[in-house]
């Protein structure tokens, strides 16, 4: 697929910005698990790159939100908030509800990690959520 077929800039500012941090993601991940879980690295750099898929993880937010503030029609720019309130509200509610739970009842623990997994899957969730309502999912569902 051509650049040009991308469309808007903003478009593809976005899906550049994803690539960009998944594959940081996605590569420290990998160290992390080489190097701290079989290798045994310990101190301050293991520190350092048990928290890189965290930091580049939390990229995704602060991409979705560029996205927001760069679109220029404002009927996509209202979908993406839609989507991002969806997605907020299903993370936060699943959150607290097993914390609850966690608290008060017999269920296994649920690492942190899984809730921002939980955020981007609510991104799908309230693009459909748009396309019911709105008749589309929006241009970067």
């Amino acid at each position: 697929m051509s650049l040009s077929r991308l469309g808007k800039p903003e478009k593809l500012r976005y899906l550049i910005r994803i690539a960009v941090a998944m594959v940081i993601y996605l590569g420290s991940l990998f160290a992390a698990e080489i190097l701290i879980e079989d290798q045994g690295m310990s101190g301050w750099r293991a520190y350092v790159l048990a928290a890189l898929p965290g930091l580049s993880f939390a990229a995704v937010f602060w991409i979705f939100v560029r996205l927001i503030v760069e679109e220029r029609d404002e009927f996509f720019r209202m979908l993406y908030i839609r989507q991002v309130l969806v997605a907020t509200g299903l993370a936060l509610t699943a959150a607290a509800v097993w914390g609850f739970l966690e608290t008060y009842m017999p269920v296994p623990h649920v690492r942190a990690f899984w809730w921002p997994t939980i955020w981007c899957f609510g991104l799908g969730v309230g693009a459909i959520y748009n396309k019911i309502t709105m008749g589309t999912y929006g241009e970067c569902a």
